[in-house]
């Protein structure tokens, strides 16, 4: 597991406080074209933070591991979606372009698997059992293993 840092969701009330600064500067002005550039390099950290964190993480699970698997999701759908927000800030779309470069880079592969079950599913012996997804550790009645969700 990998928490995502959030940076967005930290610089948000820098961003909203230059975003309203901007807003109200008059069209034409060299205040408002201080302000936009105010904001354009708040975007930009944020982007930049969101990358380099995205490059670290890649980096570490390569050198780990020599086969990398992940749920093959519809990460366009889940952007429309309530947890949107969440969602872009995590950069996931970017985080496994990044991820697939360097893995292929490395000599090392990675694996898409059908999210389907994959969180109902036991990986040691198969047994699917339906929980709510608030239920975050699973522990497989058949066989023991205690495994986050």
């Amino acid at each position: 597991m990998v928490e995502a840092p959030r940076h967005f969701q930290k610089a948000e009330e820098k961003l909203a406080k230059a975003q309203r600064e901007l807003s109200r500067k008059k069209k034409g002005k060299s205040g408002r074209k201080k302000a936009r550039l105010k904001v354009a390099k708040l975007h930009r950290k944020i982007a930049n933070q969101r990358k380099d964190f995205h490059h670290k993480v890649a980096r570490r699970l390569v050198n780990a591991y020599g086969t990398i698997v992940h749920e093959d999701l519809n990460i366009l759908a889940l952007s429309r979606s309530y947890v949107a927000k969440g969602i872009h800030d995590a950069g996931w779309a970017a985080f496994l372009q990044i991820l697939a470069y360097k893995a292929e880079e490395a000599g090392r592969r990675v694996i898409k698997v059908d999210p389907k079950y994959t969180s109902q599913d036991c990986p040691v012996c198969g047994h699917r059992e339906k929980k709510p997804l608030w239920v975050r550790a699973y522990t497989c009645p058949q066989c023991g293993a205690l495994l986050h969700r």
